[in-house]
């Protein structure tokens, strides 16, 4: 599309939402202080700027508390919509637990590192490197002075045949599902959980990153997130703008009029983007806000339905 016509859309935003890894985030897991200041012009401006991720929302406080989110943000893939002035759960989608169980002793079966991320606790499986991501997100949320992400390991017990039978899997699926979170696979091994969870029914799954699997209900994905969010809004999808970078972030696409792809994107979310910016490391997300949404000044417009 020609830049003039990319302004064009961009005169009609009225809400940026950004992918998190990958995206709004640098290789360090930091918003650099050029995002930082492209998000506050544009909220400056009426715009109301959120974000969506694949983690689970008390994974997202210490992000949202420095971006200052007055608002509803998505979380989980799309699995969540929660508002963080209120704490309230606009919307949410939960895994089927009789499901999972089955799911999770396939993983269990076939040596797959697995984690469950409930409403209470994030469970992992004794061989989990995966892990390391929760712990990471738990330094920096007590540095903040943040609650942590209760961890749990799952046990590897047998039944009275000796066969392992992951004795806690029980336990776990006591409260909320948001998502099963399979790492560390193949190709090979992706094409074969792909093909059980669709035998199983009622689940829905994508890829976040290479070799991870993100397993939620069906339905789950942002774009659905992304309509609901504007729906609750009062905005139409050519007042949205999205930015991501990998295959999750392609139903969002889908749904933004001014959807814009990572330089450090995969080609397949390039293709559904409207425009190309810079990578995670080079402020992409500020330099096409700048580029393409603040490359004028106008006055502040009336935000369109509910104010968040």
């Amino acid at each position: 599309m020609r830049e003039e016509d990319l302004r064009e859309a961009g005169r009609k935003i009225r809400l940026i939402i950004c992918d998190l890894d990958g995206t709004l985030l640098n290789s360090r897991k930091l918003i650099s202080p050029e995002n930082l200041a492209a998000v506050r012009e544009a909220r400056s401006r009426g715009i109301f700027v959120t974000i969506c991720s694949g983690r689970v929302h008390p994974m997202l406080e210490a992000y949202s508390r420095t971006l200052n989110i007055q608002g509803p943000l998505i979380a989980a893939n799309g699995g969540v919509i929660f508002d963080t002035r209120n704490g309230e759960i606009l919307y949410r989608n939960l895994a089927e637990g009789e499901k999972i169980y089955h799911l999770l002793r396939f993983c269990l079966k076939h040596g797959m590192d697995h984690i469950v991320v409930s409403s209470r606790a994030c469970w992992y499986s004794e061989n989990s490197r995966r892990i390391r991501r929760f712990e990471q997100y738990n330094d920096i949320a007590e540095a903040d002075k943040l609650q942590p992400i209760p961890l749990r390991r799952f046990g590897a017990g047998t039944d009275a045949a000796g066969a392992e039978t992951g004795n806690n899997y029980r336990e776990a699926l006591k409260d909320g599902i948001y998502k099963v979170l399979i790492s560390g696979i193949s190709p090979k091994e992706q094409v074969m959980i792909e093909a059980y969870i669709r035998s199983l029914g009622g689940l829905s799954s994508t890829s976040s990153e290479p070799d991870l699997l993100d397993v939620s209900a069906e339905g789950v994905d942002k774009g659905n997130g992304v309509r609901i969010l504007a729906k609750h809004l009062g905005l139409i999808k050519e007042q949205i703008c999205v930015f991501g970078d990998y295959w999750n972030d392609i139903p969002m696409m889908e749904a933004a009029g001014l959807p814009i792809a990572m330089g450090n994107g995969d080609s397949r979310v390039k293709a559904c983007a409207l425009a190309v910016t810079g990578s995670n490391d080079e402020d992409g997300v500020a330099s096409a806000i700048k580029k393409y949404i603040l490359w004028e000044a106008f006055p502040k417009l009336q935000f369109l339905g509910k104010q968040p």
